[in-house]
């Protein structure tokens, strides 16, 4: 009876919902802003009218929902279903959303990290289909890192595991935004490869004749800007430094990016792969993938709806 899923994925700035089902296939799915500068009520609304309305166009019954679930920003409690103030959102204190959202659906809610609900979504069915091990990292905004180790997200003692964006790569380096300093966010996102490109310009005093962003750092790379593709390699070098560190702690099978950094391909991933191969131990990358990620916005709602069923199996939440 209970042969499909709903799942989301939320954002600071857009919210998809998914009905799912059970092997992972998308049924319907939609998109909206997530309202999230009105607050956290506001927030919540909106996501439980999404899922009715998913259901609804999807042409699906509550009853056959097996369960939701959920991919937000961290930190999170996954096991009982808790959100502590994500840097992005405010007003997020210790709130239960687990609970508030059963309540509101009627069905069993499992809650997991967005970083990781995206893993999982590209080891099920996307890039990592097949493998048994893989680290994704999503470069954005930020950078967010998510590992799967036989089949399961590894979330570490208190929730922080795959924080791959926080670890140190410069000594004094960058001011980041959960205030330390030269972590690989603020290198390899696409925020840093913009700063990057930004003081590039300055030391050869040329001022840009419009905005920096990365479709335009996309098309100046492809027309032959040196400074560009410069920029464009530091990415990839500094990139590399820190997967090289993730494939020697965890020696996985793949690595895979995800996000709008990517789009630079050939110019960011050739000197990335380079500088894996020149830092790490030569077992390390022995048969390591390093690709980009094949489910787009879609990993998370996928990966969400491949939580809640491992943890149903699992026997808890239903």
């Amino acid at each position: 009876m209970h042969s499909l899923i709903l799942s989301a994925d939320v954002g600071g700035t857009n919210m998809r919902t998914a009905l799912l089902n059970v092997k992972g296939e998308v049924l319907k799915g939609l998109k909206r802003p997530s309202m999230a500068h009105k607050g956290r009520e506001a927030l919540i609304k909106r996501l439980v009218q999404m899922f009715q309305d998913t259901l609804r166009e999807g042409g699906a019954d509550i009853r056959k929902i097996r369960g939701i679930g959920v991919g937000f920003p961290g930190p999170l409690d996954t096991e009982r279903g808790i959100v502590f103030n994500p840097p992005n959102l405010k007003g997020w204190e210790e709130v239960h959303l687990r609970d508030i959202l059963e309540q509101e659906m009627g069905r069993p809610v499992v809650l997991e990290n967005d970083a990781n609900a995206a893993a999982l979504g590209e080891y099920w069915k996307g890039a990592g289909k097949g493998t048994r091990s893989l680290v994704c990292l999503t470069l954005g905004t930020g950078v967010g890192g998510g590992v799967v180790l036989e089949g399961r997200v590894w979330h570490g003692a208190k929730g922080i595991a795959g924080e791959i964006g926080h670890m140190t790569l410069v000594k004094n380096g960058r001011r980041c935004g959960c205030g330390n300093r030269g972590c690989l966010e603020t290198y390899g996102s696409a925020s840093g490869i913009i700063t990057t490109m930004k003081g590039l310009l300055e030391r050869h005093h040329i001022k840009p004749k419009e905005a920096i962003t990365l479709e335009r750092m996309g098309k100046w790379a492809r027309a032959g800007d040196s400074l560009t593709r410069r920029a464009i390699r530091e990415t990839g070098v500094n990139l590399g430094v820190g997967i090289a560190n993730v494939a020697n702690l965890l020696n996985p099978e793949m690595i895979v990016l995800s996000g709008g950094v990517t789009n630079l391909g050939g110019y960011l991933f050739g000197p990335l792969r380079e500088e894996v191969k020149k830092r790490a131990l030569p077992k390390a990358v022995e048969g390591l993938k390093i690709v980009r990620a094949e489910l787009g916005d879609n990993a998370g709602v996928i990966g969400a709806a491949r939580a809640l069923l491992l943890t149903v199996a699992q026997g808890r939440n239903g």
